[in-house]
């Protein structure tokens, strides 16, 4: 049973690297790979207020759709051998990739359950620095690796779990994961001042062009 656990630690680790080094850093160096799609899809979902109305056609019809789909069909299906050894690692990809689709999917529908549910996601696409926030379904790698950038804060998650917790949990796994990643967490608290800053410089040269 420990599988599970261990197999969704490892999607999210996965969902972590695929998105920042395959889907931003090497299409910007190769515009002609099939992954220049998401290029794309951060344009579309920054003009309409983080919404893709791409997530509602048939993966036949949008290439991002496809990519999406078919990498992470062909993430189980090169796991699945696995199962013969490792039933639950294997039932954790398949949950893992299942929970990255739908909910990828409702949250460019639903801009607004984004922003309740996925707040890491939301600030992904809507902060003034688009390459941080790698994380879709759980922030947990994020946190990890000091890549987490918190725009809106009072949308932010509260824990780097990216759970709903009662706050006499809350408060010892806040200072749990400090004291494990203080130099993480120390550019947690970078990141979120220079943003803070952007943002302000942003406003203040809106109001002056205006």
């Amino acid at each position: 049973m420990l599988g599970f656990p261990v197999a969704l630690l490892s999607v999210n680790a996965f969902e972590w690297y695929a998105h920042k080094v395959w889907l931003h850093e090497f299409p910007r160096k190769h515009r002609n790979s099939p992954f220049f799609t998401h290029i794309r899809h951060h344009k579309r979902a920054r003009l309409n207020g983080f919404e893709d109305e791409g997530y509602a056609a048939s993966m036949w019809k949008d290439q991002e759709m496809f990519n999406e789909k078919a990498a992470l069909i062909g993430l189980c299906v090169v796991f699945t051998p696995t199962v013969v050894v490792a039933p639950f690692f294997t039932a954790g990809i398949y949950y893992g990739a299942w929970q990255y689709w739908s909910k990828h999917s409702k949250a460019h529908l639903d801009p607004e359950w984004a922003k309740a549910n996925l707040p890491w996601h939301y600030d992904h696409h809507m902060n003034t620095n688009q390459d941080a926030n790698w994380c879709v379904t759980r922030p947990w790698f994020d946190y990890i690796m000091g890549t987490r950038v918190i725009g809106e804060g009072d949308i932010a998650e509260t824990n780097p779990l990216g759970m709903d917790l009662p706050q006499w949990l809350e408060a010892p796994v806040n200072r749990v994961a400090r004291r494990l990643l203080p130099k993480a967490f120390s550019r947690l608290d970078e990141n979120r001042q220079q943003e803070e800053q952007r943002l302000w410089q942003s406003r203040v040269t809106a109001v002056d062009a205006a």
